[in-house]
């Protein structure tokens, strides 16, 4: 697990973004040009938001399956937070934090903490 410092505060504002299960269908759009390996998916409610393409199987045209849990949480970060990443996925990190919170964060967010 490696440990980094936000270098700034974020706060989401997405307030019901696509949540995934294995097995759940979606419809998603082309690659995120800004963060390559994420798409824009829809579920069959409307929720829609980036999910990354590993953890889709297609099942042909624009429908794919999740292969796995995809929980969209971005943390709310401030800066000086130490955050310990679990896993990492084009740019992205899962982070837990101090209080034992957990979710997303951009990798430019983020800076490896140097213990001395």
């Amino acid at each position: 697990m490696t440990t980094f410092i936000a270098n700034s505060d974020y706060e989401e504002k997405d307030s019901d973004p696509i949540r995934l299960q294995p097995g759940d269908e979606i419809r998603a759009g082309v690659a995120d040009r800004t963060w390559p390996g994420w798409v824009w998916a829809t579920d069959g409610r409307g929720n829609d938001g980036y999910v990354p393409e590993e953890i889709l199987e297609s099942l042909g045209e624009d429908r794919f399956r999740a292969r796995e849990v995809f929980d969209p949480t971005v943390l709310t970060i401030r800066r000086g937070d130490h955050l310990h990443s679990i896993r990492q996925i084009h740019g992205w990190h899962w982070c837990r934090n101090e209080n034992g919170g957990e979710g997303w964060v951009a990798g430019y967010l983020l800076r490896p903490e140097v213990l001395s």
